[in-house]
């Protein structure tokens, strides 16, 4: 009879740990395969697929395009196909099972010959970092492959000090060194360095895209709608609509149609409900950074969604959810609604450029309710 081994707490963590990871695992390929097929019919799928089987593949590519456009997921999927040797664009379902382990490696960010340099974020990409990645690829030795990449996203959030390193790495290229950048405004990179590289332009995905990309996440009829229209790239999807700032927008775009609670104590519920604050505190709550952070993301997709009301209404093309339909038609009443709608969504879209780091966002906030009323009065 065999023995029966008892686990311990430890074994029994570890065993959850692997289960967890594995799911992640099952759940990422899968948002892999959806991606590969919506990319498959795009012209910039042909083009980096050709380059692949023609074995002429460049040593540096500059992905450009608007926020909302799959670049970033293309430019890991070209830097997984470039290091795997794959005879075109990598279709893991396709690969063997050496190749998807590769794949994956790649994916997590534990490959030894793939460096992802993050600049999606507040600080700019330093000149060390860029130096680092010069530094571990001339003292690490190739693996199967003998080919290294490495992807800089947001590279137009470098300061010049990086740039300049980013230079004179594309200046010198090193054999079978790849290197992919992306970037949502291509003007911010420095004309010497878009002069090496290969310039692929992206375009937004389209709402209806957008709309199937969120109903195979699952999300329900009403942020399906509303989540399709923040020109989100197909990654950032789930994450979004489960954050706070999406949610507070939501909320703020319901005051602001009077669907729940009144526009006339929008900002009065702004400033005591909606906004983050930091904690007094040092260690308590909410930092002041992330406080900060948090309340760029809700204003920024508040006049967002604002826009696409205004929007909707002149078109008279609201859809779905109801409360919406309902709200959007009430704001056609007005005799001059085209001119009162124009002049709103002009003033949503002067607001939202100004939520930045560099103005006092509730300031920004008021000026624009006061705008609106304004010029809803004058109707």
């Amino acid at each position: 009879m065999a023995t029966k081994v008892k686990l311990t707490a430890k074994d029994k963590e570890a065993i959850e740990q692997e289960r967890q990871r594995d799911e992640d695992d099952s759940e990422q390929l899968r948002e892999r395969e959806m991606f590969y097929s919506l990319f498959q019919d795009s012209p910039v799928f042909e083009q980096l697929d050709t380059a692949l089987k023609n074995e002429s593949v460049f040593h540096a590519y500059l992905f450009h395009g608007p926020k909302g456009s799959v670049k970033e997921e293309a430019a890991r999927l070209f830097a997984a196909s470039i290091m795997t040797d794959s005879n075109g664009l990598l279709k893991e379902t396709d690969a063997s099972e050496a190749v998807r382990a590769t794949a994956a490696q790649i994916y997590h960010g534990d490959h030894s010959d793939f460096i992802y340099l993050n600049g999606n974020r507040k600080e700019a990409i330093k000149k060390e970092e860029v130096d680092e990645i010069q530094r571990r690829f001339s003292h690490t030795a190739s693996t199967a492959s003998g080919r290294k990449v490495y992807v800089i996203s947001h590279a137009e959030n470098s300061s010049l000090g990086a740039m300049n390193g980013l230079l004179k790495f594309l200046e010198e290229p090193a054999d079978n060194v790849y290197a992919i950048l992306t970037a949502d405004n291509v003007e911010r990179i420095l004309p010497t360095i878009r002069s090496r590289c290969i310039l692929i332009p992206f375009q937004p995905l389209g709402k209806e895209t957008l709309k199937k990309l969120c109903q195979q996440q699952g999300l329900d009829e009403e942020d399906v709608h509303f989540i399709s229209s923040l020109a989100l790239s197909a990654s950032e999807i789930a994450e979004v609509s489960a954050g706070r700032s999406y949610q507070t927008a939501k909320k703020m775009l319901k005051q602001y149609l009077n669907v729940e609670g009144s526009r006339d104590l929008l900002f009065v519920y702004y400033e005591y409900r909606y906004r983050s604050k930091a904690d007094k505190e040092a260690g308590e709550g909410v930092r002041y950074k992330d406080a900060r952070d948090e309340n760029l993301d809700t204003l920024n997709m508040f006049f967002s969604l604002l826009i696409m009301a205004f929007h909707d209404a002149l078109k008279n093309d609201a859809t779905e959810p109801a409360w919406y339909h309902k709200a959007v038609n009430d704001l056609r009443r007005d005799a001059d609604f085209i001119r009162v709608l124009s002049e709103q969504m002009k003033i949503a879209a002067e607001a939202r450029d100004r939520v930045n780091r560099n103005n006092d966002l509730s300031l920004v906030f008021a000026e624009a309710i006061v705008r609106l009323e304004e010029v809803s009065n004058d109707g």
